[in-house]
């Protein structure tokens, strides 16, 4: 239900000016060797361009994905936010290989994650973190001289339950968005094919049962987490590498080189960094760490686009009350207040929201086609019907795909006109189809990701003013209220891959107080007239967006919806016309102003028979 806000109060809300909501305000990352952007390269043990578990000195996906989210991946030692290590375990020491001094003294992740507390004592609630670890429990589960691998099952589930208690702390602390990755299928990866078809299948089998007992813990202890099925992505890129644009996902692109001193000169084929999926046997290249940033970034970035689906129909809603308004104070003018009108308006404008870094925009163009009929019930009071069309294909930002919006509309409202003061009361409902395409920029590769949903818009919208002046010019001031409240259903999108997603339904509601000014100037056949409107949703519009990853069970996360500023201006330029003593049209072109987020416009032209 909408709120209810004191008149004086929302007279002096209007000038008050609302922050869209922000992007993430930084980006922490703890775990292994994944996610490690260079923390040994400041040891002083290694050659100048290494240090990274990668095809040096190519970034890792950490790095990629805070660079798009306009933050950076700095390693911990270096005063940054990467507090990941190579090697690291979840909880206990040594690291993997304990062979290598570096590795054998990573911090393990827990104590990872407590060296960031203990800075502050609290988590940033704005920032994103990411919490990817398991993979060196996993070789600790399977050598054979280490005790673990007299119970591999039992150990990885155990670490599964620290996992779940170390993400909780993080969590508790007061992170908000936290991002787990899967455990890759190492069993399909070169050092999986190294150990022979019956021994990669009994990793795959414990990645497995580790990841299971990952995500079902977080679930079963509440533990919200935004996550990333890096298994089943691996499974895909192997099934099909061309599409991605590798030539070898079984041999590493380093020989035998470790991918922690790998450069060019390593490399078994010129550009394999860039054409190859493993720099070793289980680390990815310059090119799989920047797929997989791009999957990270797909997850991220679906939520908010898909929010502008119960965005758009506030716009859509707008250009109808506005329509109707119009049509009742241009008939009155052309044939006085009495008889029936029958009229059509035809419109059609330009409609971008912003994009941000973690929040995408789109753009397109609505029309929209209206017909309604009125009657003078009373020289001062008339009553009426309309019905509405609207189509809007707006394309999201940096070509990620697109969406559909056909709305069917049924108004009712009614007309008041008394000497200088006047108003009109519309109320409309309307049924909205969707269909959308989310594009998935992944390496070479796009996919697109197709779903459809329904919703409605429930709207009530008021205006008065009051006209001085006499003969031909009239002017005068304009208040107004509109509500709307829009609801669109959940759904889950087609085509069954790691970048299926689902969203939950959403509730957009608005409160728009108006005030403003409007002048007319009456020569007889023609009507030209103007007004501008100062705007104030009063509504906060700092809603999430609740969604989960088809391809993995009991997740579901809330990432911000697209959250414009919440107080604009608009102007309207017209002129109507008398063309006949029955017949009379019009034509309007409307923008929106002072509002950074949202740029408007659109031209309506309307016609009008008296009858």
């Amino acid at each position: 239900m909408f709120r209810r806000t004191l008149l004086g109060t929302a007279v002096a809300a209007l000038f008050s000016v609302s922050a869209s909501a922000a992007d993430f305000s930084n980006t922490y990352f703890f775990g292994d060797s994944l996610s490690d952007a260079g923390t040994f390269s400041f040891s002083g043990f290694l050659p100048p361009g290494t240090g990274r578990f990668t095809t040096n000195p190519g970034p890792v996906w950490a790095e990629n994905l805070a660079a798009a989210l306009g933050t950076r991946a700095t390693p911990a030692v270096a005063g940054g936010t990467n507090y990941a290590q190579g090697g690291a375990r979840l909880a206990l020491q040594p690291g993997v290989p304990d062979t290598n001094p570096l590795t054998a003294n990573a911090l393990p992740v827990q104590t990872q994650i407590s060296a960031y507390l203990a800075l502050s004592g609290r988590a940033d609630p704005g920032a994103l973190y990411s919490v990817w670890t398991g993979a060196n429990d996993l070789f600790v589960a399977i050598d054979p001289l280490r005790a673990e691998s007299a119970d591999p099952v039992g150990y990885m589930i155990a670490t599964a339950g620290q996992a779940v208690t170390g993400i909780a702390g993080l969590q508790n602390a007061g992170a908000r968005y936290i991002l787990v990755p899967t455990v890759p299928d190492v069993g399909a990866t070169p050092f999986g094919a190294s150990i022979g078809p019956a021994n990669a299948a009994g990793v795959t089998a414990l990645v497995g049962a580790y990841n299971q007992a990952l995500f079902g813990g977080l679930a079963a202890a509440g533990v919200e987490i935004i996550p990333l099925d890096t298994f089943s992505l691996l499974h895909e890129v192997a099934a099909d590498p061309t599409l991605y644009g590798f030539v070898n996902v079984t041999v590493p692109a380093c020989g035998a080189t470790g991918s922690l001193l790998c450069t060019a000169a390593d490399f078994v084929a010129p550009g394999a960094d860039q054409t190859f999926l493993f720099a070793d046997g289980v680390h990815p290249t310059t090119a799989g760490h920047r797929l997989i940033a791009d999957y990270a970034m797909s997850v991220l970035r679906a939520p908010g686009a898909v929010s502008l689906l119960a965005e758009s129909p506030l716009y859509t809603r707008e250009a109808l009350l506005t329509t109707v308004q119009d049509q009742v104070a241009l008939g009155a003018w052309a044939r006085g207040q009495t008889g029936r009108n029958v009229w059509a308006s035809l419109g059609g404008g330009r409609l971008k929201y912003s994009s941000s870094e973690a929040v995408p925009g789109a753009s397109g163009n609505p029309y929209d086609l209206a017909v309604g009929v009125d009657s003078w019930l009373t020289p001062s009071l008339s009553v009426g019907a309309a019905v509405g069309l609207g189509t809007l294909e707006a394309d999201f930002s940096a070509n990620a795909g697109d969406y559909e919006q056909t709305e069917q509309t049924v108004a009712l409202y009614a007309g008041y006109r008394s000497g200088p003061l006047h108003a009109t009361a519309v109320g409309a409902f309307g049924s909205i189809d969707y269909d959308t395409r989310r594009d998935v920029t992944l390496g070479a590769a796009r996919r697109t990701m197709k779903g459809s949903t329904s919703g409605t818009n429930l709207s009530l919208g008021v205006q008065a003013g009051y006209d001085f002046g006499t003969g031909a010019l009239r002017h005068g001031p304009l208040v107004g209220l509109h509500l709307q409240q829009v609801e669109v259903d959940g759904f889950t999108e087609r085509n069954p891959s790691s970048t299926t997603m689902s969203f939950r339904s959403q509730d957009r509601e608005s409160l728009l107080g108006s005030i403003g000014y409007q002048a007319r100037y009456d020569l007889g056949r023609y009507l030209p007239y103007a007004r501008v409107m100062l705007n104030h949703d009063f509504e906060k519009n700092d809603r999430d967006v609740r969604a989960s990853l088809a391809s993995l069970p009991a997740n579901s996360f809330e990432l911000p919806a697209f959250a414009p500023e919440r107080t604009y201006g608009t102007a309207v330029f017209g002129v109507g016309a008398k063309l006949s003593p029955a017949l009379s049209g019009n034509l309007a072109l409307t923008t929106r102003f002072n509002q950074d987020d949202v740029r408007s416009y659109a031209l309506q032209a309307g016609i009008s028979l008296g009858f």
